[in-house]
């Protein structure tokens, strides 16, 4: 009886952590049918979102480059990691332990420090960053896996099978290739494999070591889910999910040899072709046969510029457009000092405008080249960080505000102090942005979001660490997702990101904090190396046209800095979320270049995010 208890019990316990592993994913699997865009509610069974994501020509290139480079990086790393694995194992030679030492720092080693550090070293051996500078970063951290995969799987190789082989007059490649490479094939599958996967999946040190045009499947998604995760991102999931168990059905047959290995190899590639020429066939399909007469290279926010408008750019001027993104200043700042060069066209904010200055990134721009420059409104010009726009253009602009959902929330929220009030205990969701929650709490103090003094500092860092217990998340991607199913009450967002959430529950209201606004604004510049200026130019002057501003405001309702596009977005214009009172804008504030006092700031926000 105690027997089959315990056996009760564990198969209880075993049930318990397959439904903690693998009920997300199921859930994943299931909202990619939901006919709705959000994740928070079942409307209706719905295959559109797998159709949408195989017409979503940036999603199909993605991963014909993630493929490209996997199965390259992959093939490079077998063949490398497979010799010196035997290399390493049949032979003694001095500084053996330091090479095999060696090898294991990929494994440990932070992979931003590796990013960073093979940015920095393209750029001194003038490799250009792209599909090649993918492949060898990939190569690099993968290399060391397979090495390590082949050398435990030699470790119960007979050494004396190979020796009989060269007895009976095999030379020492056929004894390998014959005898020794059959023999610690399983290993060498494994290992590329491993680095398949790795490939795949690989994210930081992608974003540094990619560049224009080399945009892969982890980075596209992970800039898509800026705006919250949606269907189609599920689809590509649920997709990758069923190419995942498909490959390890594959290796458990080719484990009980119901499928030979070279079968196996050739059923795996065959795979990538197909799934390669989709990519290719999507990008044909959208851009057509027409060779483009010149490229535009631009990093920008993801989730912020319609593929429909960089299509109509493309139709108007027969300009292939690179678009590559970044999810913060702080990560583009790092790619164009480190060495990326090669972008046309750069989206930075207000105080990283003035960074780029001090830093002698960007180069002036010739307003009179841009004939639509007149379209922008004067409240956005010759702001602190950049007098007489010399060196930017007005993109986006917007302001943090607060979302109070009514329906919950009983006590009067007019500004910022307010939420320091205990009955909001556990239910704020708040932007994950040092410097607009340290301004935040300047403001409440009654000081500016720029103070630099290091005591008023310190009364900010207690007021938020008292604001504490009244956070529930600290989101900047997509807080809106929280208000929209109710687990926030109350937030702190940009001005669009409530908007979004207005639009899908009612009784969200927004509240223009009367201590004083945080102001952001985004802006073009264009890098000092920029090659094709011209073009830069073009893109500027296309985007500040009426319709297409009013095109990206419909889609991404950030404000428009386009006067002439006011008639096209009326019922936006008319929100206070985006466009908040001309009184509260007037006396709202920018973030500007603090220098050195970064350091503390960011000192603060480590104890209040610890």
């Amino acid at each position: 009886m105690k027997n089959k208890s315990a056996k009760r019990i564990g198969t209880a316990y075993s049930i318990l952590i397959y439904l903690f592993l693998y009920i997300p994913i199921l859930i994943l699997v299931i909202f990619s049918f939901n006919d709705s865009k959000l994740n928070a509610v079942w409307t209706g069974f719905s295959l559109k979102w797998y159709g949408k994501l195989f017409e979503n020509y940036s999603i199909m290139e993605a991963v014909k480059n993630s493929l490209i480079i996997a199965v390259s990086s992959t093939i490079i790393s077998v063949m490398l990691g497979t010799l010196t694995a035997v290399g390493m194992y049949k032979y003694k030679f001095k500084g053996k332990s330091l090479i095999d030492d060696m090898l294991f720092i990929p494994l440990v080693i932070p992979e931003v420090v590796m990013g960073i550090s093979m940015l920095a070293f393209f750029s001194q051996v003038k490799i250009p960053l792209g599909i090649v500078s993918l492949i060898i970063a990939h190569v690099t951290f993968s290399v060391s896996y397979v090495v390590i995969v082949v050398k435990s799987r030699l470790e119960g190789f007979d050494k004396s099978l190979e020796e009989a082989a060269m007895d009976l007059g095999a030379k020492p490649s056929q004894a390998f290739m014959k005898v020794t490479l059959p023999i610690i094939m399983p290993g060498v599958i494994a290992g590329g494999l491993l680095a398949f996967t790795l490939s795949l999946d690989d994210v930081i040190i992608s974003f540094f070591t990619a560049g224009p045009g080399s945009n892969t499947l982890p980075l596209k998604v992970f800039s898509m889910v800026k705006f919250g995760v949606t269907p189609e991102i599920n689809a590509l999931s649920t997709i990758l999910l069923i190419f995942t168990l498909s490959i390890v059905a594959i290796m458990q047959m080719l484990n009980k040899n119901k499928v030979k290995g070279k079968k196996f190899i050739a059923a795996s590639l065959a795979c990538v072709l197909c799934i390669t020429f989709l990519g290719g066939s999507a990008f044909s399909t959208v851009r057509g046969n027409k060779a483009p007469e010149g490229e535009l290279n631009i990093f920008n926010w993801s989730e912020y510029l319609p593929q429909s408008v960089i299509d109509e750019f493309e139709q108007a001027y027969n300009i292939k457009v690179n678009y590559n993104t970044f999810s913060s200043n702080e990560e583009m700042l790092a790619k164009l000092m480190a060495g990326g060069s090669q972008f046309d066209l750069v989206v930075a904010s207000d105080y990283m405008v003035e960074t780029l200055i001090k830093q002698n990134l960007i180069q002036t721009i010739d307003t009179g080249d841009i004939p639509n420059f007149k379209n922008i409104d004067e409240n956005v010009l010759n702001l602190s960080f950049d007098p007489g726009n010399k060196y930017s253009i007005p993109y986006m602009w917007g302001d943090a505000c607060i979302a109070v959902d009514a329906s919950k929330v009983k006590i009067p929220i007019k500004g910022y102090k307010d939420l320091w009030n205990p009955k909001l205990k556990d239910s704020i969701v708040v932007l994950d942005d040092q410097r607009v929650m340290i301004g935040m709490a300047l403001k409440k103090l009654g000081y500016s979001i720029n103070e630099t003094d290091p005591k008023i500092l310190s009364s900010a860092k207690k007021e938020l660490l008292a604001l504490q217990p009244n956070i529930k998340a600290y989101d900047s991607d997509s807080p809106k997702t929280l208000l929209i199913n109710g687990e926030a009450s109350v937030g702190f967002v940009w001005g669009a990101e409530a908007s979004l959430a207005k639009r899908e529950n009612s009784n969200l209201k927004v509240v223009i904090p009367k201590e004083g606004i945080v102001l952001q604004q985004d802006n073009f510049v264009v890098p000092k190396q920029s090659k094709n200026k011209k073009a830069a130019e073009l893109f500027m002057n296309f985007i500040l046209e009426p319709e297409i501003s009013a095109k990206i405001s419909m889609e991404f309702p950030y404000a428009n800095p386009n006067k002439a596009a006011y008639p096209y977005i009326d019922d936006i214009r008319k929100d206070i979320a985006v466009y908040p009172p001309d009184e509260y804008v007037k006396s709202g504030e920018h973030l500007k270049d603090i220098g050195q006092s970064i350091g503390l700031f960011d000192s603060i926000w480590t104890e209040i995010k610890k």
